[in-house]
């Protein structure tokens, strides 16, 4: 992953999360999703 792709990811990641009612803190759930993602962890 190149960190393009992974601010690009990061990005769509912070627009879907300011939409999730459960979410308190985008950016912080936007940069475990990327995380996840970049450590080959399977997304959930």
């Amino acid at each position: 992953m190149t960190i393009e792709k992974a601010i690009e990811m990061l990005r769509t990641e912070y627009e879907r999360a300011k939409r999730l009612p459960f979410v308190m803190n985008p950016l912080a759930w936007a940069l475990y999703q990327v995380w996840k993602i970049a450590d080959g962890r399977k997304r959930h």
